[in-house]
């Protein structure tokens, strides 16, 4: 009787497996695709971004060079050692919060820019009805590129 069970079971668990799940010609997926490359080279916002951080960094780096400068004086004119790491804490104390404040503000912009693009996609899967949107670089083969239509909508 459990030998004839056995060979009855398999049978009948794949006969609710047919009958219940949809076949995949019914159940294919809507795919978009974006190219977030792109997507950031064609956002004013992220490009004013980029500009605004390079200049930035450039002004920190700067004030960097000139307090090292200014250590490297120090040492010339045969500062004590305890002078000297005063004048490097000095530095430390001036740069740290710039960085710091730089950074924060960095992150801030940043958030913004990534909550547009994603309220960009997502308007656009939904217009379009689709299932699932993936960055391009992840998909090997298909997929429709919608990436025109997120920047036209981010603007």
């Amino acid at each position: 009787m459990f030998k004839r069970f056995s060979t009855i079971l398999p049978l009948l668990v794949l006969t609710i497996y047919v009958f219940t799940i949809p076949s995949y010609a019914e159940s294919s997926l809507k795919v978009g695709t974006i190219n977030t490359a792109r997507i950031l080279q064609e956002n004013p916002e992220a490009q004013k971004l980029l500009k605004d951080l390079a200049k930035a960094e450039m002004d920190l780096n700067k004030k960097v060079l000139e307090k090292r400068q200014e250590i490297v004086k120090a040492k010339e004119q045969n500062k004590t050692d305890t002078e000297l790491q005063m004048l490097a804490e000095q530095m430390r104390l001036e740069i740290e919060p710039e960085a710091k404040k730089l950074e924060e503000e960095s992150n801030k912009k940043s958030e913004s820019i990534e909550a547009q693009v994603d309220t960009a996609i997502k308007a656009v899967a939904k217009a379009g009805k689709y299932d699932v949107v993936l960055v391009k670089e992840a998909v090997l083969y298909g997929g429709e590129d919608i990436t025109d239509a997120v920047i036209k909508n981010i603007k």
